[in-house]
């Protein structure tokens, strides 16, 4: 039988959640961001350990959430002294949206004009984004939200390898990889499709081998570096490449990392790698997860300005946009290829779902509107199970642009320059401490003044600390010490094969005036680097 919830009941449960959600966000600034093992154990114990034969109700499995459950898990991921990965918070607006998203709980998935306006809501909310990094928004008229940057990534390569396919000189023009599978021609490199690119992110190599063009040293090759930039194309290494793939034919995806996630590093470039791309037929995709939103902070904007030469562009909502997991988004300029993958041919298309078809420029039934170039009316957008993966998707577009709407482009710039600013503190820190060595690389060409290049703090401890560099465990174990005090919270990672500590400063409340973040750290850091314990005092 199903909870036979009253509303009385349903009113007194929800009344707790609000409670709880309204301390919550009073209180973030000051939550330990770790729960105790005490309290992990506890909660893992308290699972039930098959499922009930009579359920608790929703009142009591309330209750058992609250009290038992929750404390298990991080405490404050979305607080503002959690420097793990790159995790954004999620601003008010987000939040609340988020929940009014769960509570409607639509499936966005086809474009129903007449019956409902939230494709629309997405369509304009991409369009938002687009103007958020001034990009035209005509240039990527292929756009969809996903759950992350790897499903970007992941359709960014499958467009590749479609439009790449379609244009090889071995095989028929317009070939279709997603509708023909493999191709036999005897012609064809082996391997068909290669990608080139400096320091991608492990999701390149998933998404390589998701649509089917592998991932081995064969397929995804690592180009040297400039010399004077580890982050930069050698642009003369490229060409070469590059003109020795299209001599025989090879289809050539060439990747680039907008902001290098170990180090906050950006490399210079962007705008010939594009042009060398264009000039010898190869697909630039730029994975800009981590750092397409960094030029929002004017002193950056160089070296994210030329994002709008790519054939497909990866971008990420839950990191810099502070909206919740999940919120990925992608864009390309091929909508055929998009739309070749993912859009079944007419004839065995589900007869009750429409398509949608985009355009730009469009007039109203009035004629006297005409709508800004790239702009989508709602009757004309693509229904998003033919852009994407997801034939079922949460209204993930209700909390971006909530989120959007309520903070502007100068509320995303003062986060972001925050942000940077505040990683820089923490790196200045760093420097001057005997107990720590600043590990971010500056390569010549980053042509602004400053300690790190933006909001990521790289480091190891020194011999003058307990944490002596010669033992291969230090970093593992400084990094135990920092999360221990539950006060903020660091990764471990590798940097040039040495082990390293990493924050990466990317929460909205980070730095806000009269929170004492920076106080905070600052003790943390100092007393570890001392040998010291330093622990949560609440």
């Amino acid at each position: 039988m199903a909870d036979p919830l009253s509303q009385e009941e349903f009113t007194s449960s929800l009344t707790r959640i609000v409670s709880h959600l309204q301390n919550r966000h009073t209180d973030l600034s000051h939550l330990p961001v770790l729960p105790t093992s005490s309290s992990i154990s506890d909660a893992i114990s308290s699972l039930p350990p098959t499922l009930p034969a009579q359920g608790l109700g929703t009142s009591e499995t309330i209750s058992y959430l609250l009290s038992s459950l929750l404390p298990g898990v991080l405490q404050a991921q979305n607080g503002p002294r959690y420097f793990g990965f790159v995790v954004g918070g999620v601003t008010p607006a987000a939040q609340l949206a988020d929940i009014l998203a769960g509570s409607y709980d639509e499936n966005v998935q086809v474009t129903l004009s007449e019956e409902t306006i939230s494709t629309a809501v997405e369509q304009r909310a991409l369009e938002m984004v687009l103007d958020l990094i001034d990009i035209p928004r005509n240039t990527f008229m292929g756009r969809t939200i996903t759950t992350g940057a790897t499903g970007s990534n992941i359709l960014g390569l499958a467009c590749a390898r479609d439009y790449l396919y379609a244009h090889s000189p071995h095989l028929p023009t317009g070939y279709s990889y997603a509708q023909d599978g493999p191709p036999s021609s005897p012609t064809l490199p082996s391997p068909p499709i290669i990608i080139l690119s400096l320091h991608p992110h492990f999701s390149i190599a998933k998404a390589a081998s998701l649509v089917g063009l592998g991932s081995s040293s064969t397929i995804i090759h690592q180009l040297p570096a400039a010399e004077d930039d580890e982050l930069a194309f050698d642009l003369s290494a490229l060409e070469a490449r590059l003109k020795v793939e299209k001599e025989v034919g090879r289809g050539v995806i060439v990747v680039y990392g907008a902001g290098e996630v170990n180090t906050g590093g950006f490399g210079s470039g962007l705008g010939d790698v594009a042009r060398l791309s264009k000039q010898y037929g190869a697909w630039l995709h730029v994975d800009a997860a981590f750092g397409g939103f960094a030029g929002l902070m004017p002193e950056l904007a160089p070296y994210t300005k030329d994002m709008d030469k790519a054939d497909s562009l990866t971008l990420d909502g839950h990191k810099w946009l502070q909206v919740p997991y999940d919120c990925g988004i992608f864009y390309t300029r091929h909508v055929s290829s998009l739309t070749n993958v993912f859009q079944p041919p007419s004839a065995s298309a589900p007869a009750y779902l429409s398509a949608g078809k985009p355009s730009a420029g469009v007039e109203a039934n009035d004629g006297a509107t005409v709508f800004p170039e790239g702009t989508v009316q709602a009757r004309e957008v693509t229904s998003p199970l033919y852009v994407g993966a997801e034939n079922s998707r949460r209204f993930r577009a209700l909390p971006l642009i909530a989120s959007m709407i309520s903070l502007g482009k100068e509320g995303y710039r003062d986060i972001i320059v925050r942000n940077i600013t505040f990683a820089r503190r923490i790196a200045t820190f760093i420097s001057q401490s005997p107990y720590y060595e600043l590990l971010n690389p500056t390569p010549p060409s980053f042509q602004v003044d400053a300690v790190i290049p933006s909001n990521i703090v790289l480091f190891r401890s020194t011999s003058s600390s307990p944490f002596s560099p010669d033992d291969p465990t230090s970093s593992a174990r400084l990094v135990k010490a920092i999360n221990g005090s539950r006060k903020m919270y660091v990764s471990g990672t590798k940097w040039r094969g040495v082990g390293a500590v990493r924050i990466a400063v990317s929460n909205w409340r980070t730095g806000v005036e009269g929170e004492g973040d920076w106080e905070i750290v600052k003790d943390v850091l100092e007393n570890v680097g001392k040998g010291e314990e330093v622990k949560w005092e609440g």
